[in-house]
């Protein structure tokens, strides 16, 4: 196994009483751990009872409540089966996890810093932190960056987003778990071939649905991914804010051009304010929408494709969000011990079925090879996955993405012509 150097120096001594042991006695056997009374509660210890006079360390993991091992949910059984193994391949670690809110007040981010400041000997080894609040621990040094060493550890075979899931600025601090996304989905009758570009998409002539309402008046996703599909940036070569006025011209253009041929319903998508409203307005009329990859995935009775989200050239961009692990613990030997945790976490022969469990997606290409799905499925997966770019700073959408919805909302709404709206976006972001 990967990262035992930590214990090479007490393991032989270890070894020498079990020699002595071996035919008078044998190890207890391990208790089997039960369902904590709530989501904020450890659960019992994960580990067996050491020989006698055996060190034990105990290495503390805090998960968010959405990834509970000990709870009615997909995937936890297997989670809780996978921290069991890892007991059995580490007898010497006693491991501890407690669940905790994922976000918000009361959720592991406000947790960390009440700890940090009042109680620095409850907190964790190892914590999972959505994208979001993994730029927030980082910048107030919750968290630990990855040295070298540590970096090793990282999976061969990840998709390129999801190195930058566990980056904040030029270093690394964390290691990406899981991701969801948006993508399209379409009832397979109503298309002879998945629409990839904007051109495919006006041929097929069958409704799209995105979520063009918006949130908290910033711009949606889909239309961030066709922008940026369009060639779009959003950073300029110093780092500031900005909007490129041609990219948005066309992608403009893409939804007037739509809206005239009744590709577009402004008035049912400008009624849409997330994915999930898309979904439920799909399963009634059909048609080809957005959709929250988990929540496409764990649908039981899903009869729909998956389908990439169709950009100006046909070359697939998403947006992701995601879990990630990091490190709390500045000990050195404890980050040892912790990695061997988090790496195992993402171990090909379980880390496959479980995200496929849970409808999150894979960061490594050896999980998504494992997901028992038809090959064109997993072909639009790869294509998707391969294609997805991070999450973009909460302050850089915070300044470009009322802008662009403003400009969404005028074209569709009639008001302005795709350059009129355009030309208002970028002067808005200067």
């Amino acid at each position: 196994m990967r990262n035992r150097r930590w214990r090479r120096g007490w393991h032989g001594a270890v070894l020498g009483l079990l020699l002595l042991l071996v035919t008078t006695c044998a190890p207890p056997a391990p208790s089997s751990p039960s369902p904590p009374p709530s989501p904020t509660l450890p659960p019992p210890t994960l580990t067996p009872s050491p020989v006698p006079g055996a060190p034990v360390v105990t290495l503390t993991l805090w998960l968010p409540e959405d990834l509970n091992p000990y709870e009615d949910r997909p995937g936890a059984d297997l989670l809780a089966q996978h921290l069991a193994d890892f007991r059995a391949a580490y007898p010497d670690l006693q491991v501890q996890v407690i669940v905790k809110k994922s976000r918000g007040r009361g959720g592991l981010l406000d947790f960390l810093r009440t700890a940090r400041a009042a109680a620095p000997s409850v907190l964790p080894d190892l914590i999972v932190l959505d994208e979001a609040d993994l730029q927030v621990a980082a910048q107030t040094g919750l968290i630990q960056p990855l040295n070298d060493v540590l970096l090793n550890e990282m999976p061969s075979d990840l998709f390129p987003f999801a190195t930058e899931l566990g980056r904040v600025g030029d270093q690394t601090f964390g290691l990406p778990l899981t991701a969801e996304l948006e993508h399209l989905a379409h009832a397979p009758e109503s298309l002879e071939a998945p629409p990839l570009s904007w051109n495919d998409v006006l041929s097929a002539a069958i409704p799209l649905v995105f979520p063009a309402a918006g949130r908290n008046d910033s711009v949606n996703d889909f239309t961030l991914v066709q922008y940026l599909g369009a060639g779009g940036r959003l950073m300029d070569g110093e780092g500031n804010p900005t909007i490129e006025e041609e990219p948005l011209v066309a992608v403009l253009d893409f939804y007037a051009q739509a809206t005239a041929t009744g590709v577009i319903s402004p008035l049912l998508v400008l009624s849409l304010g997330d994915a999930e409203a898309c979904w439920a307005h799909f399963q009634a009329e059909g048609g080809l929408t957005v959709v929250n990859s988990r929540r496409f995935w764990t649908t039981t009775d899903r009869t729909a494709e998956p389908v990439p989200i169709p950009t100006r050239e046909g070359h697939p961009v998403a947006l992701t969000e995601g879990w990630v692990i990091a490190l709390v613990t500045a000990n050195p030997e404890a980050q040892q011990r912790a990695m061997a945790l988090a790496t195992w976490l993402l171990d090909p022969a379980w880390y496959g079925a479980w995200t496929q469990s849970t409808g999150y997606l894979p960061v490594t290409r050896s999980g998504l090879a494992a997901w028992s799905i038809p090959e064109t499925q997993r072909e639009t997966l790869t294509a998707i996955l391969e294609g997805a770019r991070a999450p973009l700073p909460a302050a850089l959408r915070s300044r470009v993405g009322p802008p662009l919805q403003a400009a969404v909302e005028a074209v569709l709404q009639g008001r302005q012509s795709p350059r009129e709206a355009a030309a208002r976006a970028v002067q808005s972001v200067r």
